[in-house]
């Protein structure tokens, strides 16, 4: 029976890359990041935001899982920490999983009063990760059913009323890259639409206003961007009053990540999200990608659309959520 270690993540060259190789075995279809990468985004962290990782060792001092306890800076949450687990499908996640859970306490142990409440997602068919949970105080909070669009087999011409629909309104559809070629002031117009979008997402947490510098940084600085698939519903007034987009996650481009759509709560029941999502589509399909992939919250309109769209259900994410005692 082989025999696992868990310590501290020491955050060498050495330890980024063997961390890289975990991520990508763990979730093959996830975007691939160099330990360099990794590196990078934990120097770039908030000092202010708790980052810390345990990682467990096989026998042959191979690394082979992770457990990670963080703040979400992106969200108004100063109580609530996270937990993630990365594991490789090699070895038993049955044994691996309360270790690290272990350590993930003795991070927080060390924060002691600082956080209220721990937050893990979690895939629904993930049965062995499910139960630990629940077994460990975890409850279920919020599911995300995912879903899949084949491209091969939609037929976009059957939605040509909704193009009809958004002329009629007077929204005209532009890309990323031709918003920030017309606007000199793009990017904090652009933080502005995604703001009062995104403060009707649902979460667990709700999320933190981002300056332009940090949206400039999580979003127009994420290399899975693709400004041509970013497309903004400008009104004939001038107002940006929705969006919709893919991301590149996957870098042979045979699947396309939906992101954020979105109308602001004035535009909103007019057809633009249709619309913008179809566009999205067009652009997938002429770009040679296979299909798109998305979730959204159980009760999100957009599951709906997605749903109406053709979009095919897949098993949900979950979040859970365990009360930490004080």
């Amino acid at each position: 029976m082989t025999v696992y270690t868990v310590r501290p993540f020491q955050s060498s060259q050495q330890e980024y890359e063997a961390l890289a190789s975990l991520l990508h075995a763990a979730s093959p279809g996830g975007r691939p990041e160099s330990g360099e990468d990794l590196e990078r985004e934990d120097r770039e962290w908030p000092t202010d935001s708790l980052m810390a990782r345990v990682a467990a060792y096989s026998d042959g001092e191979e690394m082979v899982a992770v457990g990670a306890c963080y703040e979400a800076y992106w969200q108004e949450s100063p109580f609530t920490a996270h937990a993630r687990f990365d594991t490789h499908p090699a070895h038993p996640q049955v044994q691996l999983l309360p270790a690290l859970f272990e350590g993930v306490q003795g991070v927080l142990a060390r924060h002691k009063g600082r956080f209220r409440r721990l937050v893990c997602r979690a895939k629904e068919d993930d049965r062995d990760r499910v139960d630990f949970l629940l077994r460990n105080g975890f409850q279920e909070a919020m599911r995300f059913p995912s879903s899949t669009l084949q491209l091969e087999a939609f037929d976009a011409s059957v939605w040509a009323e909704a193009y009809d629909r958004l002329a009629q309104e007077r929204i005209r559809p532009l890309t990323l890259s031709q918003f920030r070629t017309e606007e000199p002031d793009w990017k904090r117009r652009l933080r502005d639409l995604r703001w009062k979008i995104v403060q009707d997402v649902p979460s667990t947490e709700p999320f933190a206003k981002p300056s332009v510098a940090e949206f400039e940084e999580m979003v127009l600085g994420d290399p899975a961007l693709v400004e041509e698939a970013f497309f903004i519903a400008l009104s004939d007034g001038g107002a940006l009053v929705g969006m919709s987009n893919l991301w590149r996650n996957d870098p042979e481009g045979r699947r396309l990540d939906a992101g954020l759509t979105g109308v602001i709560r004035s535009h909103r029941r007019r057809g633009i999200a249709t619309a913008l999502k179809l566009r999205t589509v067009e652009f997938a399909q002429a770009n040679g990608a296979e299909t798109i992939e998305t979730s959204n919250e159980e009760g999100s309109p957009m599951l709906a659309l997605n749903f109406k769209l053709g979009f095919e259900s897949n098993p949900a994410w979950v979040d859970f959520v365990k009360e930490l005692q004080a």
